[in-house]
């Protein structure tokens, strides 16, 4: 792939990850006041928690399938696996631990295929709590990747 090719690609992923970041916060705040056990809650709070944990396990999916794999094709890294791209992630300092992020891509996962939506409450447990660990990731991210585009 060409490396202006690989950067125009990098760049769009970036953006949309801001997008997808945007509509999460807005479920979140929608969410907010809700039990984690979701004990109590109507159909619409329900409605709101799910959207919440699909906007989660978008902006994952976009931050390691879109934006850190887009990131190693401009740093000209090795296409690789997963653990590759979370290996990398922890290198650049985005997380402290590989493994966090590879726990939010299992949930991710759990939340794609989680059609009766068994788990429901502790997914949302999860995604809730994970919030603001996802928002530094993707916030460490944007801030290298605004000096990586500048070179």
């Amino acid at each position: 792939m060409k490396p202006d090719y690989a950067r125009k690609l990098f760049e769009e992923a970036l953006a949309e990850l801001a997008k997808a970041r945007h509509r999460l916060d807005y479920s979140f705040q929608q969410v907010a006041g809700l039990p984690a056990t979701l004990a109590g809650a109507t159909e619409g709070q329900l409605e709101s928690a799910e959207a919440f944990t699909g906007r989660f396990a978008r902006s994952v999916d976009l931050l390691v399938n879109k934006v850190l794999r887009g990131l190693d094709r401009v740093e000209m890294q090795p296409d690789g696996t997963l653990l590759d791209v979370v290996n990398r992630a922890e290198k650049r300092g985005f997380v402290t631990r590989a493994a966090e992020l590879r726990e939010m891509k299992d949930v991710r996962n759990i939340i794609a295929h989680d059609y009766v939506g068994a788990g429901e409450a502790e997914i949302f447990s999860y995604c809730r709590e994970q919030k603001p660990v996802l928002d530094a990731i993707c916030n460490a991210v944007a801030t290298y990747a605004e000096k990586a585009l500048k070179k």
